[in-house]
C-alpha cells in the first residue's frame, strides 16, 4: 500500500510539473515517496533541518511560478518544520508540506512519535489534511492548487496509506467588488491631486501588468520590502519602501490619496495607520484592512481593476518631489577604519549588480534592503511577513536551485547563520554558486538596538566570537575573512562562480543611526 500511494503522489506531482523536492527523510514511506519520485526525473535535495527545507522549497516555488514540494518524517520532522509552514504562509510563497505519520490503523499500538499531524500543522498552514488511498492523484492536484491560490501559503499532507484521505478545498472565489465601492473608488481618485501608489508582496505574480500600469503614473510608487522591483528603482517616480515607520512618512503625510496594489498587512510593521489621506486598496482577494482605517476596497484581476481606475488625473506633485534618499544618507555617515555595514553591501554590489540577493532578517537588512538597488521583482528575497531569522541562507539555496546559471548573494548576520549553519554542507554537495556574507558582529544587534535598561544586558544579545570562515572550511566551501574594504574586494574577486563565504568583522556602530533614520 506505501509503494502504490507513493508512485500516485510522485505521478501526480511530475503532472504539475515538479521537478525538485527537498526535505529531510526518516524512514520508509518517506523514502518510498523520494524513491517513486526520483524514478520519474524529481530531483530531491536533502537539507539538515526541515524548517530549512521548506524554505528552499516554497523559495523554490515562488520563483518559478509553480509550488514548492518539502517532504519530512512523522513526529519530530513535522514538528521541525513548523516554522517553515509558517514562513511561507505568512510571506506567501507556495509550498505543499508531504509528511510521514503514524497510520490511523496502527495508531491504537503506537504511542511513539505519535501526534495529531493534522491538528499541528492547522495554525501555519492554508490547510492541513490527510493523503489517502482514495484518488491520491486528485488530492495532490488539489493541494497544489490551493498552495498556489492567492494568498499562495503553506499546504500539509500527512501520508497515510491506511486512510481513505481528505480533499483539499477549492481555493474561495473572490466575489467582484460592489458597484458602489468602484463607483466611490473613481471618485477619488478624480479628486486626488497628490495621490500615492503602494505596492505589496500580493502584486508579485502580477508584476509586469502592474509595472505597466504605474509606468508612466508619474506619481510618487512605494514598494514593500517584498514588492522590491516591481518599480525599477532608477525611475524618476520610485519613491522608496513603505514600512510602515519614519521613512517614508513625509511623503504620505504630504499626499491626498494612498492607493495599495497587492498592500497585505502582514507586511508593515504593527501600529496605527498615523496618515489622514483617503485609502483605495485594489486586491486580487479578501484580505484584513483594519491596519488601513476604513479604506475602499476593490478586488479581483489586477488587469481589470487598474483598466477600471487608470489612467491618473493630472496631478501637482513638484519634479523631484521629496523621496527618502537612505543610501545617500547611509554613505554620508562618519567614515571607520573598519567595515560598515553600508560599506559591506555597496562594495558587495560592485561586484555581483545582477545577482539573485536573500536578506536575512537583522540589523543589517537595513542597508541591504535600501542599497542594493533592483531594476526587476524577485531580484531580492526577504523574509517581510514571519521576518525569520535562518531564513537567508536556505533561500539562498532554493533560489541557487531554481536559477542555477545566475549568481546568488546571500547577506546574513551572525546569528541568523547561527540557525541554518548545517545547510552551508548542502552548498557545497551541490556545488551552487552561492557567496554567503556574514555581517559578524558578535552580537543580535537588531535586538540589542531596540533593548532597554534592565532588559538583560549583554547576556541578552551578546555571543562569543566565531569563526564562520573557519567553519566553512571544515565543511570544504572555500572562504575569506574580511576586516576591511581591500580585503573584502578580494574575497569578492575569489569567489565567483563557486559556494564562497565572507566572513565580514563590521564596525555596528552605525546601527544606531541606521535605525534612527529607518524606524525612528
Amino acid at each position: 500500500m506505501v509503494r502504490e500511494l507513493a508512485r500516485a503522489m510522485a505521478k501526480a506531482l511530475s503532472a504539475a510539473g515538479v521537478t525538485t523536492m527537498f526535505g529531510v527523510p526518516g524512514g520508509g514511506p518517506n523514502l518510498e515517496m523520494i524513491g517513486a519520485a526520483q524514478e520519474l526525473g524529481i530531483d530531491f535535495v536533502l537539507a539538515h533541518g526541515e524548517t530549512a527545507a521548506c524554505v528552499m522549497a516554497s523559495t523554490h516555488g515562488r520563483l518559478t511560478g509553480g509550488v514548492g514540494i518539502a517532504i519530512v518524517t512523522r513526529g519530530p520532522g513535522l514538528t521541525s518544520a513548523i516554522n517553515g509552514l509558517a514562513q511561507a504562509t505568512l510571506d506567501r510563497s507556495p509550498l505543499v508540506l508531504i509528511s510521514d505519520t503514524v497510520p490511523a490503523a496502527q495508531s491504537d499500538r503506537t504511542a511513539h512519535q505519535r501526534l495529531d499531524q493534522v491538528a499541528t500543522a492547522a495554525p501555519v498552514t492554508k490547510w492541513s489534511g490527510v493523503l489517502g488511498h482514495h484518488d491520491p492523484a486528485a488530492t495532490v492536484a488539489a493541494a497544489i492548487e490551493l498552495a498556489k491560490a492567492a494568498p499562495q501559503g503553506a499546504v500539509h499532507l500527512a501520508f497515510d496509506p491506511t486512510q481513505a484521505g481528505d480533499m483539499p478545498p477549492a481555493p474561495p472565489r473572490a466575489d467582484a467588488s460592489e458597484a458602489s465601492e468602484l463607483r466611490r473608488a473613481r471618485d477619488l481618485i478624480s479628486a486626488a491631486r497628490r495621490p500615492v501608489i503602494i505596492i505589496g508582496l500580493d502584486a508579485m505574480p502580477a508584476a509586469r501588468t502592474i509595472r505597466a500600469a504605474v509606468a508612466d503614473a508619474g506619481v510618487p510608487v512605494l514598494v514593500t520590502y517584498e514588492a522590491k522591483g516591481i518599480i525599477p528603482e532608477s525611475s524618476t517616480n520610485y519613491g522608496g519602501f513603505f514600512t510602515g515607520v519614519k521613512a517614508e512618512m513625509p511623503l504620505l503625510a504630504a499626499a491626498d490619496l494612498v492607493i495599495g496594489i497587492g498592500l497585505d498587512s502582514v507586511e508593515p510593521m504593527p501600529g496605527p495607520w498615523p496618515h489622514t489621506a483617503e485609502v483605495v486598496l485594489l486586491h486580487s482577494h479578501p484580505v484584513e484592512t483594519a491596519y488601513f482605517g476604513s479604506p475602499t476596497r476593490l478586488v479581483g484581476d489586477y488587469e481589470h481593476l487598474l483598466a477600471e481606475v487608470f489612467p491618473l488625473p493630472d496631478h501637482t506633485w513638484p519634479d523631484g518631489y521629496a523621496r527618502p534618499d537612505l543610501a545617500g544618507v547611509l554613505d554620508g555617515l562618519p567614515s571607520s577604519s573598519g567595515l560598515r555595514p553600508q560599506d559591506l553591501v555597496s562594495i558587495t554590489r560592485e561586484h555581483f549588480q545582477a545577482a539573485l540577493v536573500t536578506v536575512d532578517a537583522g540589523a543589517h537588512m537595513l542597508v541591504a534592503m535600501p542599497l542594493w538597488q533592483v531594476e526587476d521583482p524577485g531580484s531580492v528575497l526577504i523574509s517581510n511577513g514571519l521576518a525569520t531569522m535562518g531564513f537567508s541562507l536556505p533561500a539562498a539555496i532554493g533560489a541557487a536551485t531554481a536559477f542555477p546559471k545566475r549568481k546568488v548573494i546571500c547577506f546574513v548576520g551572525d546569528g541568523g547563520l547561527g540557525m541554518s549553519l548545517a545547510e552551508l554542507e548542502v552548498l557545497n554537495r551541490r556545488q551552487l554558486d552561492v557567496t554567503v556574507i556574514v555581517f559578524n558582529d558578535a552580537s543580535l544587534s537588531l535586538i540589542k538596538l531596540k533593548q532597554g535598561e534592565q532588559q538583560g544586558g549583554e547576556a541578552a544579545v551578546g555571543y562569543s566570537p566565531i569563526s564562520f570562515a573557519g567553519i566553512a572550511t571544515a565543511i570544504g566551501i572555500e572562504s575569506a575573512s574580511a576586516r576591511d574594504a581591500a580585503e573584502l574586494h578580494d574575497a569578492l574577486t575569489r569567489s565567483a562562480g563557486k559556494p564562497f563565504l565572507i566572513d565580514a568583522s563590521i564596525d555596528a556602530a552605525d546601527y544606531v543611526a541606521i535605525m534612527g533614520l529607518a524606524r525612528g
